[in-house]
């Protein structure tokens, strides 16, 4: 008899898998477990490797707000440090700083909303976004940012010299395999709006 265990893995940027299942025989098989435990140990020490890493670029130790957890009761993502973090990375690839846009923020919770929702990537069709990325499993955001900063694509993404607006959507869902999903939005230049046409002068007869 064999008994089954949902493993919830990250899920960055264009890959979205389903969590693989790990089996663990009735009768314990040699190695089995110790193997287990040791990549677990190892992802943990990536992981806190990378945070320290990402302490040291910022100067100052993570603030609590980047690194609370957002499956807790009455959890708040501390946006305005989240985008600071992400401003910071972009100095280094000598991209403009972003600000927080209302419309793209209220876009990108909404999105996060789905995605937790539903466990599948949403469908946009906004030609005005730039770049838009997606992670899930992650438990907050220092996190999320160091697999979305680990990832070439996902990196080149942040970077983008174009983008200079941002929405910053995260929702947790106890029923996903993943848990917390978090959506990136990045936008460009607001473009105004056109200026209405002059009325035609009258003319005389």
């Amino acid at each position: 008899m064999n008994m089954s265990f949902p493993l919830p893995v990250p899920a960055t940027g264009s890959f979205f898998e389903q969590s693989p299942i790990v089996k663990f025989p009735a009768t314990r098989q040699p190695f089995a477990r110790p193997v287990a435990a040791r990549l677990l140990t190892v992802r943990l020490l990536v992981m806190a490797l990378v945070l320290g890493v990402l302490a040291a670029c910022s100067g100052s130790p993570l603030s609590p707000g980047l690194v609370a957890r957002m499956d807790q009761p009455g959890a708040s993502l501390n946006k305005a440090e989240a985008l600071q973090l992400i401003n910071q990375y972009r100095a280094t690839r000598e991209a403009p700083s972003l600000v927080l846009d209302p419309a793209l923020d209220t876009q990108a919770e909404a999105l996060a909303d789905s995605y937790a929702r539903t466990s599948n990537r949403p469908r946009i069709d906004d030609p005005s976004l730039r770049q838009i990325r997606f992670s899930a499993g992650y438990a907050n955001f220092a996190e999320t940012f160091s697999g979305w900063r680990g990832t070439r694509e996902d990196a080149d993404a942040i970077a983008d010299p174009g983008a200079t607006r941002a929405g910053l959507g995260v929702a947790y869902s106890p029923d996903s395999s993943y848990g917390i999903h978090w959506v990136l939005l990045l936008a460009g230049p607001e473009t105004p709006p056109e200026p209405d046409s002059p009325a035609p002068t009258p003319t005389s007869r």
